[in-house]
């Protein structure tokens, strides 16, 4: 008897946290308009967003020749405090919800030797755990991808990437991030899964805050993410990420990239799929393939917003560099928040 009572309560403090759970994702969708855009007026925006030619046909940097040498400076004259933060999450080791068995970091140790030791690193990091940047053939469209590269002949098994590859990043990037805060916005700890982030909560924040993101910068979403998944456990499916109707926003702000604490398009998306025209998510293709602005993802950003908090200061520095990989779709990056 003693044993059923425990699992009653047991059972029962699971419900609760189902319920609260569920409360504060409905409590943080109420007020969301999310009849701003169609998916008819999305398809209209893949010949009027796009950016194609702007910088030459040669061109494969698209939004990153916004970061010019005064922008660099400018972003260096941020550094007020000598605040480093690496914005990466450790690498995933183990099996979970959001780690299968292609995108586990793994770290074999060759030989421990009288005098030394050395490893091998093998990671699949285009997934939902491992801090990484994409590159414009990680995402192509109707046989091109982003300023009209063809994909026949320039991608294949052999030899990657030919054209549009992490290669055009090789130089590192500095800049400008601006910081959106969205559960300080809130006034909740985390934004629950499944919750998208529209163009109303980046400006109310941009109000809130006093920042406000511009050509060149990188727009930096937190979500609380890591603090969730450190509390409740990792899962999968659900993403609160970015709502389709900021695509006209980034289009305006033109930022060199767009990051987040998740993957960046928001998730579920029902009626925003293949029926309706739609291929994989909107806002890559929107970014990747339309308006040249490159994407950082599954970014830890937990200690940058507690420093900026403390701070009051919702801007920074932030450099990285890829692994410079012939051929690469993208690469894992360890990005550093300098304040």
């Amino acid at each position: 008897m003693m044993n059923g009572n425990k699992n009653l309560v047991l059972l029962g403090a699971f419900l609760g946290a189902l319920m609260l759970a569920a409360g504060q994702g409905w409590a943080q969708n109420q007020g969301q308009d999310l009849d701003t855009v169609t998916p008819e007026e999305f398809l209209s925006w893949r010949t009027e967003f796009k950016n194609w030619g702007r910088w030459g046909p040669e061109d494969q940097k698209g939004m990153t020749n916004l970061i010019t040498p005064e922008k660099i400076l400018n972003a260096v004259a941020l550094v007020e405090n000598g605040i480093i933060i690496s914005l990466a999450h450790a690498v995933p080791q183990e099996v979970a919800a959001d780690v299968n068995e292609n995108g586990l970091f793994t770290r074999t140790t060759n030989r421990i030797g009288p005098t030394g030791t050395s490893d091998t690193y093998r990671v699949s990091y285009h997934g939902l755990t491992v801090a990484h940047m994409d590159t414009w053939c990680h995402r192509f469209f109707d046989g091109e991808m982003y300023n009209g590269i063809p994909v026949e002949g320039n991608i294949t098994e052999e030899e990657g990437c030919k054209e549009g590859s992490v290669m055009n990043w090789r130089d590192g990037v500095t800049t400008r991030a601006v910081l959106y805060d969205i559960p300080q916005l809130k006034g909740v700890e985390w934004i629950e899964p499944g919750t998208p982030i529209t163009r109303a909560d980046l400006e109310a924040w941009e109000e809130m805050s006093g920042v406000r993101a511009g050509p060149g910068d990188v727009v930096v979403l937190y979500t609380g993410r890591w603090k969730r998944r450190a509390q409740m456990g990792a899962w999968r499916g659900d993403v609160p990420g970015y709502y389709v109707d900021t695509v006209p926003w980034m289009r305006e702000r033109e930022p060199a990239f767009i990051a987040h604490d998740f993957n960046i398009d928001w998730a579920p998306r029902p009626g925003w799929g293949e029926e309706q025209g739609i291929r994989g998510g909107p806002i890559h293709e929107a970014v990747l393939h339309w308006m040249g602005i490159n994407i950082l993802e599954c970014l830890d950003l937990e200690r940058a917003v507690e420093t900026a908090r403390q701070l009051n200061r919702y801007e920074f520095m932030i450099t990285w560099a890829p692994l410079p990989v012939e051929g690469g779709s993208g690469s894992p990056v360890n990005p550093l928040a300098i304040f």
